[in-house]
């Protein structure tokens, strides 16, 4: 992991919600005491139990979240690509990090004081709000992966997933998989065999055709959904 003393430019942050609230004077301050990171494929960004004291901003590339369990296996809990933040909820608590972050790919991050980042909410209103509904935002949608991981059937976790992804209330899609099926069977909590089990039923089914590498149509969406809810 190589950090970097040259501060990134403004507008690398200030295209970047909720940063972009912030005016011109406060953004300098922010980017001169933060650090951009390039870290390769596979480097370690956060270990778990780390001293929290900054959010992290993805400029390029993405970062795996992941929680240890003590026989070494890993539980992935989410994937931040470009613009995402996060670590911010337990720098904000000043407590240690519970998850390690990983480079999924070639990334560039932003380390932002906590500090500074805790000041801005003060003094701009809309940043602060913007900061509480992001945070508000994320616990919702741990809730959410908790209901799919927990609650729902294999069958149903790979069809809510991939309905997501289709515009709402479209009855056909093409949609293209962020990550390699691996990644995303790790997401929704099953083997990468149980996943593609799952997706060669579906192609069965007549409910999804492969289109590519990482894409797919999905052609009968309405099907799709009623097995994500039955």
């Amino acid at each position: 992991m190589k950090r970097e003393k040259t501060p990134p430019s403004i507008p690398s942050l200030s295209q970047i919600a909720p940063f972009d609230l912030l005016d011109d004077p406060r953004l300098h301050r922010l980017v001169a005491a933060s650090r951009l990171v390039r870290a390769e494929r596979g480097e370690i960004l956060i270990q778990a139990q780390d001293t929290a004291t900054c959010m992290h901003v993805v400029l390029d590339g993405e970062v795996k979240c992941l929680l240890l369990a003590p026989s070494g296996s890993e539980k992935l809990i989410r994937i931040a690509g470009p613009g995402d933040t996060f670590g911010e909820e337990a720098a904000l608590l000043g407590r240690p990090a519970m998850a390690m972050a990983q480079a999924a790919r070639n990334t560039r991050l932003l380390h932002v004081p906590i500090a500074l980042v805790r000041e801005a909410m003060v003094a701009v209103p809309s940043f602060g709000e913007a900061m509480t509904t992001r945070l508000a935002a994320a616990s919702y949608e741990m809730m959410l992966h908790m209901q799919l991981c927990i609650q729902l059937s294999s069958t149903q976790r790979v069809a809510q997933y991939l309905a997501q992804l289709a515009p709402q209330g479209a009855e056909h899609a093409e949609i293209r998989l962020a990550s390699d099926k691996q990644t995303i069977a790790a997401q929704l909590n099953l083997t990468p065999e149980t996943f593609s089990r799952v997706l060669s039923r579906f192609v069965r089914d007549g409910l999804v055709r492969p289109q590519g590498r990482r894409g797919l149509m999905l052609d009968n969406l309405s099907r799709l959904r009623r097995a994500a809810a039955h």
